[in-house]
C-alpha cells in the first residue's frame, strides 16, 4: 500500500468522523424547542437579574449587564431599566444572581410588574496563552421563566472564542510574549460580549413588539444540546 493510498484513507476517515459528528448536531425549529413561546405564555416584558458569574472575571457581571437590553428589545421585548432593577437587588444586598435563584416567580411579578425573568449564567471569561498567540473565550448561557407558572421559556447557551492578536515573531520569546500579554489585555469584551448575546438572542422567538411577531416559527435555527446545557448550567 503507497502513501497516497494511505493519505487518501485518513482523508476519508476524517470526513466520516466529520459528517458523523455533524449528524450529532440536532437542530430544532423555534416552535418545536420553545412551544410555550407560541401561545398567550410568551411574555411581553422581561426582568433582568444580575448575573450569575461562575467566571474568575470580577468585572464581568457590570461588562455584560451592559449589552443585555439592546438585542432583546430588538427582538421585540419590553426589557425594564437594567440599572434600576440592579439598583434595587443592591439595595436589598443582592449583588449576584445565584442569590436570586431560589426566590418565587412571584416576587418579580408583584415587585416589578415583570411576566419574565432572565437568568444570565457567566460560563466563561477567559484567555488562554500559547506563546505568542492568545485567544479570549466568552461564554453564557441564558434562561427565561414565566413569573406566572415557573415555567421556562425560552433558554440556550452561546459561545464565542476569538483571537485578538495574529502578530508575526519578533525573534525573541521573551518580548513576544510580553506583546501578547499587552495586546490581549487590552481587548474589549463588550463587542465579545455582545456577539455572544446576538448568537442566543438569534432562537429567540420574536416578542409581541416586533413587525415579524409570530411568524418565525418555522425557523430552524435552534442547536438542541445548546438549550438543554443552558439548562444544566443553571
Amino acid at each position: 500500500m503507497n502513501k497516497l493510498t494511505i493519505n487518501v484513507r485518513s482523508i476519508l476517515l476524517v470526513l466520516v468522523v466529520s459528517l458523523g459528528l455533524a449528524s450529532c448536531a440536532e437542530m430544532e425549529t423555534k416552535s418545536q424547542a420553545y412551544p410555550l413561546m407560541y401561545t398567550d405564555a410568551q411574555p411581553k416584558t422581561l426582568l433582568v437579574v444580575p448575573a450569575i458569574n461562575k467566571s474568575t472575571a470580577a468585572d464581568a457581571t457590570d461588562l455584560i449587564n451592559a449589552t443585555l437590553t439592546m438585542p432583546f428589545a430588538d427582538a421585540g421585548y419590553y426589557v425594564l431599566p437594567i440599572a434600576i432593577a440592579s439598583e434595587v437587588f443592591a439595595l436589598e444586598g443582592i449583588t449576584d444572581g445565584s442569590q436570586i435563584a431560589s426566590l418565587p416567580m412571584s416576587v418579580f411579578a408583584n415587585n416589578f410588574g415583570a411576566d419574565s425573568v432572565l437568568f444570565v449564567t457567566i460560563n466563561k471569561w477567559d484567555t488562554n496563552y500559547v506563546v505568542i498567540a492568545s485567544n479570549v473565550t466568552v461564554g453564557m448561557s441564558y434562561v427565561l421563566m414565566s413569573t406566572s407558572t415557573n415555567e421556562v421559556l425560552w433558554s440556550y447557551d452561546a459561545e464565542v472564542v476569538i483571537n485578538p492578536n495574529q502578530q508575526n515573531s519578533s525573534g525573541s520569546i521573551l518580548a513576544d510574549l510580553i506583546m501578547t500579554a499587552i495586546s490581549t489585555a487590552a481587548q474589549d469584551y463588550i463587542p465579545i460580549a455582545r456577539q455572544v448575546n446576538a448568537n442566543a438572542v438569534v432562537t429567540l422567538p420574536f416578542g409581541r413588539y416586533h413587525p415579524k411577531y409570530g411568524s418565525d416559527g418555522a425557523a430552524s435555527v435552534v442547536l438542541k444540546q445548546s438549550r438543554e446545557k443552558a439548562l444544566d448550567q443553571n
